[in-house]
Parts: structure tokens; sequence; C-alpha cells
């Protein structure tokens, strides 16, 4: 058995999608709050509020979706997007 085991050296691409794949969890946590949130509102204004929350956080998604699959060489298409 090895003590001294090597790091493991990660590329700056390695190290990109990592990091995008972190902010798009953290996207999703917050689509799902903002979506109860949505569920839960009453007043008008503030469910207008809400969507532009919801239609915000879904282009975020849709852009971080995008540059992941760049990284990865995964070809994409305008059409191919998450949300609307």
């Amino acid at each position: 058995m090895n003590i001294l085991r090597k790091k493991e050296v990660k590329s700056e691409k390695q190290i990109l999608i990592d990091q995008l794949t972190e902010e798009l969890r953290h996207c999703e946590k917050l689509l799902k709050n903002t979506e109860m949130l949505f569920q839960m509102t009453v007043d008008e204004d503030l469910i207008e509020a809400r969507i532009y929350e919801l239609k915000s956080l879904a282009k975020v998604q849709d852009h971080l979706i995008c540059n992941l699959r760049q990284l990865m060489g995964v070809t994409v298409t305008e059409k191919e997007t998450v949300n609307v």
C-alpha cells in the first residue's frame, strides 16, 4: 500500500466543467425554491415577479447547460435549449 499517493491533477477543462456543474446544481436549487414560492404566492404583483424570476433562472440554466455541452464537445444548436 502506497502511503504517499500522487495528488490527482485536473486539467483546466475539467476544472471548468466541475465549476459549471456546481453552478448548475445551485441554479437548479434556486429554480426549485422559486417554483415553491410561486405556488404559495397569492398577490398578483408578486406572481408576476415570481414568473420573471423563474424565466430568468431558466435562461441562466440554459446558458450553463450550453457551456457545459460545448466544453464536453457536444454540438449545440439554438433549438436544443432546455427552457423557454
